[in-house]
């Protein structure tokens, strides 16, 4: 019972999450904005209007009053509270989704129900009417029905996903696939970063600067994406989106832009994974009519370690370059790049520095691919229209076999 609460939970925040989503991305002035977890889960704020949103998901649930008494007995003491403090009337709407019993609420209703079943709660020893708590009259409760809109017919989670999806493919003019993975990812994290912001006036958004926010350089390794997704699908969709090729893998200039972390460097683990691009990537046979193998730059190991590593792939029999055709030689970008060829390789180029890969591929007039893998922070532009340069946050090296 405690597992299958803990995920209604967790499927509630995304719900709530993906409504503040649909709600920015719905914005229509320029000047329109929504804020996350002020008066209510979502604040819509429009030229002529403020509306309050509370969002509720209880997909395995039948509809009772009793669900959404609470809310609106919120709503109802933060519009006395304006009244008493002169504040401008808002509107207040809870959005709910539910399995069934969704009859039982027949709109629109008076506010003798609206007493009745939303601001009566009785108890064995006590019956507390939360309209007469807070001092509201007939008149006020008749005004706060005008402002109020009840929706317990809302979109399943999937649907109002799908939306979602659908919006930011229209938005940025990609894929299904980019839409989920790159801007929705970032969505959820933006979404996530305005909810904690300790003031109130950092939590808004304008649909401009929120798409100007979601528009990052990177597939991010967002803690909630990856919770709503799951660790293993997500390696697996980015590599049968971006690596899927396989055998047929074509001749391409690539450059793998490797970040190891430090505090769980392992040389073997960067050695297999060198290894594992190798064979991969490259393609050396005698059958092949444009051999090719590819570079490779490895980020934040000092000279010692990579010389150290160089060494090792040396001895166990791996065809490398670097750029440095004997000791006191000038890095060469020539040297690096040179055509591949099934009797001398190279079956690997490895580049010692950010400023060699950026040289060499900088230097050639043909389309290049880079793909990055990082852990907090990639390294800057390549300054390249030509250069298709594709970020990954993957949080531990050792798992980028899973992606490649």
């Amino acid at each position: 019972m405690a597992d299958r609460s803990a995920v209604s939970t967790i499927v509630g925040y995304f719900y709530q999450f993906d409504r503040s989503i649909l709600s920015i991305l719905g914005l229509a002035g320029a000047n329109d904005s929504v804020a996350i977890e002020c008066i209510e889960d979502i604040d819509v704020q429009t030229a002529t209007e403020t509306t309050a949103v509370q969002c509720k998901y209880y997909e395995k649930s039948e509809y009772n009053h009793s669900v959404i008494k609470p809310a609106i007995m919120f709503m109802l003491a933060h519009y006395k509270a304006g009244l008493i403090a002169g504040r401008p009337v808002i509107r207040y709407q809870l959005s709910g989704h539910f399995a069934s019993g969704q009859d039982k609420l027949v709109l629109p209703f008076d506010i003798d129900f609206l007493k009745a079943n939303f601001l009566t709660t009785a108890s064995k020893d006590n019956t507390v009417k939360k309209h007469e708590e807070l001092g509201v009259s007939d008149v006020e409760l008749e005004d706060f029905l005008k402002i109020l809109s009840i929706d317990v017919n809302a979109a399943k989670f999937e649907d109002q996903f799908q939306a979602i999806i659908e919006s930011l493919a229209k938005q940025f003019g990609c894929s299904p696939f980019a839409a989920e993975f790159f801007y929705y990812n970032s969505a959820l994290r933006v979404i996530k970063e305005l909810a904690i912001e300790p003031d109130e006036a950092l939590r808004v958004t304008t649909r401009a600067a929120f798409i100007k926010r979601i528009d990052t350089s990177s597939y991010l390794f967002d803690e909630w994406f990856i919770a709503k997704l799951g660790t293993a699908k997500y390696y697996r969709e980015l590599r049968n989106e971006f690596f899927a090729a396989g055998v047929n893998v074509s001749p391409a200039d690539r450059l793998f832009i490797i970040h190891p972390a430090s505090d769980t460097y392992s040389r073997n683990a960067v050695k297999t994974l060198l290894k594992t691009i190798s064979r991969k990537y490259s393609k050396l046979s005698k059958r092949d009519a444009k051999p090719f193998s590819p570079y490779v730059l490895l980020v934040g190991i000092d000279d010692s370690e990579l010389a150290g590593l160089k060494q090792e792939l040396h001895n166990e029999g791996v065809r490398f370059v670097d750029g440095y055709d004997f000791k006191g030689a000038q890095f060469d970008a020539g040297s690096i790049s040179r055509p591949a060829s099934a009797g001398a390789g190279p079956a690997l180029r490895l580049f010692c520095n950010l400023a060699e890969a950026r040289q060499t591929f900088r230097s050639f007039q043909r389309s290049r691919e880079i793909y990055e893998f990082y852990r907090s922070e990639p390294v800057e532009n390549f300054d390249d229209g030509a250069i298709s340069h594709t970020r990954f946050q993957i949080p531990k090296y050792e798992d980028i076999d899973k992606v490649i």
